[in-house]
């Protein structure tokens, strides 16, 4: 069984469940399909299609921080493109918002919300990622990658310049 043990981190189907339908069909998680690891405050990842999850030490391998998940930090340790978690995912991460930083104000339309979801269409570029959606209101930013490196939201000095971030 894949090991969890934070309490704000989660996966679907949850490490019970997993546990419960191995038990009822043997070698159900060498084939999870759209197996998803996520963190209550930060985001969530989407692997797509089918994935053993038997032995995986998720602790280790994902690590969400605000704005930002990292999937094997530790270079040594990553399998090669296909295999384990380094696969195809769809990324969603949290608290992406374009707001006042003086006032607070959050922004969900208009033009300062538009240049800020063009410059994470750029992020997503830049990182090799393809954009799927930004939700202004809910402040989640989705995108989808092709294989595992470090994928983050850099901070506020790079927004000035977009207007979103006034001092």
């Amino acid at each position: 069984m894949p090991k969890l043990h934070h309490s704000d981190y989660y996966t679907v189907p949850q490490i019970p469940e997993l546990a419960s339908k191995e038990r009822a069909e043997p070698g159900f998680c060498r084939h999870v399909k759209d197996f998803v690891v996520g963190h209550r405050s930060y985001g969530s990842i989407k692997f797509f299609g089918e994935t053993d999850v038997r032995s995986l030490d998720l602790e280790s391998i994902v690590q969400f921080n605000n704005r930002e998940v990292i999937v094997y930090r530790d270079e040594g340790k990553k399998p090669p493109v296909g295999q384990g978690l380094n696969k195809p995912a769809e990324v969603t991460l949290l608290n992406i918002k374009c707001m006042n930083k003086k006032t607070g104000q959050l922004y969900t339309e208009g033009p300062k919300v538009a240049r800020y979801r063009e410059m994470l269409v750029k992020k997503a570029e830049e990182q090799g990622a393809e954009f799927v959606s930004f939700d202004p209101v809910k402040g989640e930013w989705k995108f989808r990658v092709k294989h595992f490196s470090c994928y983050e939201f850099v901070g506020e000095e790079d927004l000035d310049h977009l207007g979103c971030y006034e001092p």
